[in-house]
């Protein structure tokens, strides 16, 4: 599996419905009480909430998905969803996706796109998981970031960015401006500064996304 901070590959679909599959009577003590066994000071908000990189995200973010856009996902890869394991004092009964961000190849670069967030996960969370959340920049911030980690040898993902929330959560994710109205650029790895501008003019000849 690919997930944010190891290596491997991308999650099929029949992984990913074993992944959000309810737990049995041990996985749900296990959920509210393990925390108890640790050090103080160890629990760790990483525990809780873990980014995946799926073959498909049809039957693991479309509801979410249809619920931010109106449709369904695309189709092309790549697929990167947020999943939140139920924490101590979490009201939510199982794991469930909580955010999902898509990048596409574009020759040596991505196109950064179709982020959205179930706003209801906030409510659930307890509070120092919340506190731990916002912290972070938010769960858009979280799952696009954790993305980025994913990308290889990309040197950057651009993103075409209009509304104010989601600029502000890409801000917080480490894009910048470009200086061409609304596309914006995570650099990956330091290039010159004419590849840069090779980069800019290649992703902004190929038009909004």
């Amino acid at each position: 599996m690919t997930m944010a901070g190891t290596r491997g590959g991308t999650k099929s679909a029949r992984e990913m419905q074993d992944l959000l599959r309810p737990p049995g009577p041990l996985g749900r003590l296990a959920a509210r009480f393990g925390h108890l066994l640790l050090p103080r000071g160890a629990v760790d908000w990483r525990r809780h909430l873990r980014t995946y990189e799926v073959a498909d995200a049809r039957g693991i973010a479309d509801d979410l998905f249809r619920r931010s856009f109106g449709h369904d996902p695309p189709a092309e890869p790549r697929h990167f969803v947020l999943v939140s394991f139920p924490a101590p004092d979490d009201d939510a009964p199982h794991p469930r996706v909580v955010a999902y961000v898509h990048q596409r190849a574009l020759g040596e670069v991505y196109l950064c796109g179709g982020m959205c967030v179930d706003e209801r996960a906030y409510r659930q969370f307890p509070r120092w998981l919340f506190q731990a959340v916002k912290s972070e920049g938010g769960l858009a911030t979280i799952v696009t970031r954790d993305s980025m980690a994913m990308l290889g040898e990309s040197p950057a993902s651009f993103g075409h960015v209009g509304e104010p929330r989601a600029r502000q959560a890409d801000l917080r994710t480490g894009f910048v401006d470009t200086g061409i109205e609304h596309l914006m650029v995570f650099w990956r790895r330091e290039i010159s500064q004419a590849e840069k501008r090779r980069l800019i003019e290649k992703v902004a000849a190929h038009g909004a996304f």
